[in-house]
C-alpha cells in the first residue's frame, strides 16, 4: 500500500495593501483562505486612512504600519527601511502586493533581501505602481482580474486569476443571487458609490429617482451615499420617505443586491465583479477622476457581454434619464441583462491567487 503524499509544509506569507478598500479586500480574501490552509501571514499597511484601520483592527499577527509614500517622496527612504527590518524578522517564502503607492516600499524592501514577489492587480488597466515594480523589480509574476491587462505588461510573466473576493461576500452574493425574485409589478433601484460615497453620482442620479418614485409608487430606491452627501441626498427624496432608504454605508450588500431590479454604480473593479456574480444589471458611472480612466475599462467587460450600459458622468442628464426610462419600462430587457452576466465564468479566483503565492514561495 502506498504511502500517503505529505502535504507542503506551512509558508510565511507577507501581503503589502492599503490606501483603499480595493487594494485591501483582495489582499485579505487571499489571507483569510491561506490562513485557514495554515500558513503564517504578515499584512503590511501604509497608514491610517478608514480602510486600513478597519483592516488593523481585524488582523491576527504581526503587522505594519510602515507610513508608505509615492517612490520620489524623500520620506519614503524610512518606509522601505521599516518594512525591510520587518520582512527580515518575519522571514516570508513570498510577499504578495496588490498595487498602488503604498506596494513600493514593501516590494523594494523584498526585492533587496531577495523574497520573491507576486503582484496582483484588480483593474482591467494596470495601474503605475504595477507597471513600474513589475519592470524593474523582477517579480515572480503579475496576477490579473481581466485578460487584457496582459497586453499592457509584455514583459512580466501574467498569471490570470480574476478578483478575490471575501468568502463572506461570496456568500453574501451566492445567497443574494439564490433568493433573486422575478420580476414583479414594482421596479427597485440600488445606487452605490462604493463605502465611502460619490459625490458626483449622487448628484447626477438622486433628483432623476426621486422624480421617477414620486410618479410612481412601485419604485424603491436603496442609496448608498457616504456619510458627506447623506443629508443632502435624504432632502433629494424628501417627498417619497416611504419608498426610498438612504444609507451612508450598507452592511449587507447581498441582501441589497437580492431585493434590486437594477444597480447604477461607479466602476471599481470589485463592483464589477460583484455585479456579475450577482447577475444584477447595472448603469455604470465611472469615476472620471480615477486614474488612466481605468473604471472604464472595468466596465467594458460587463458592457461587452450585454449586461451592463456606461454612461458618462460628464454626459447630459437627458442621456442618463432615458437609460434609467430603458430598463424601467421593459423587464424583458432586465432578464436578458441578467442571462448575459449569469453567462459570465466565476472562476475560485481567491484559490487561483492563493496557489500562485504558495507555487512562488517554493
Amino acid at each position: 500500500m502506498p504511502s500517503p503524499t505529505p502535504s507542503p509544509a506551512p509558508k510565511r506569507i507577507a501581503l503589502a495593501c492599503g490606501g483603499t478598500g480595493g487594494h485591501i479586500h483582495p489582499a485579505l480574501a487571499v489571507a483569510e483562505r491561506l490562513r485557514a490552509q495554515g500558513h503564517a501571514l504578515a499584512l503590511i499597511l501604509s497608514g491610517t486612512r478608514p480602510a486600513e484601520r478597519h483592516a488593523a483592527e481585524s488582523w491576527q499577527g504581526p503587522l505594519l504600519r510602515s507610513g508608505a509614500r509615492p517612490i520620489t517622496d524623500p520620506r519614503n527612504l524610512l518606509a522601505i527601511l521599516r518594512c525591510r527590518a520587518f520582512l527580515r524578522r518575519f522571514r516570508p517564502d513570498v510577499l504578495l502586493a496588490t498595487g498602488g503607492y503604498t506596494s513600493f516600499a514593501p516590494v523594494l524592501a523584498a526585492r533587496s533581501l531577495r523574497i520573491p514577489v507576486v503582484l496582483h492587480e484588480a483593474n482591467a488597466l494596470p495601474g503605475r505602481a504595477v507597471r513600474f515594480l513589475s519592470k524593474h523589480f523582477r517579480v515572480a509574476a503579475v496576477a490579473t482580474s481581466y485578460e487584457e491587462t496582459a497586453e499592457r505588461l509584455p514583459w512580466a510573466r501574467i498569471v490570470l486569476t480574476g478578483l478575490p473576493l471575501r468568502q463572506s461576500v461570496v456568500d453574501a452574493l451566492a445567497k443574494a443571487r439564490a433568493s433573486k425574485r422575478p420580476d414583479g409589478p414594482g421596479f427597485h433601484v440600488l445606487v452605490t458609490g462604493g463605502s465611502q460615497g460619490a459625490h458626483g453620482l449622487n448628484t447626477l442620479v438622486a433628483p432623476l429617482l426621486a422624480s421617477l418614485a414620486l410618479s410612481d409608487r412601485n419604485v424603491r430606491v436603496t442609496h448608498q451615499t457616504g456619510q458627506a452627501d447623506l443629508a443632502e441626498v435624504q432632502a433629494c427624496y424628501a417627498q417619497t420617505p416611504q419608498q426610498v432608504a438612504v444609507v451612508p454605508f450598507i452592511e449587507d450588500i447581498g441582501a441589497a443586491y437580492a431585493q434590486a431590479d437594477l444597480a447604477i454604480a461607479r466602476a471599481g473593479a470589485a463592483t464589477c465583479a460583484e455585479l456579475a456574480r450577482v447577475a444584477l444589471p447595472a448603469i455604470l458611472i465611472p469615476l472620471p477622476t480615477a486614474a488612466d480612466d481605468h473604471q472604464r475599462l472595468n466596465a467594458q467587460a460587463l458592457v461587452q457581454c450585454g449586461g451592463a450600459l456606461c454612461i458618462d458622468q460628464s454626459a447630459p442628464p437627458e442621456q442618463f434619464a432615458e437609460a434609467l426610462r430603458q430598463l424601467y419600462s421593459d423587464p424583458l430587457l432586465r432578464q436578458i441583462m441578467r442571462d448575459a452576466l449569469a453567462d459570465l465564468p466565476h472562476p475560485d479566483a481567491t484559490q487561483a491567487l492563493a496557489d500562485l503565492l504558495l507555487a512562488a514561495a517554493e
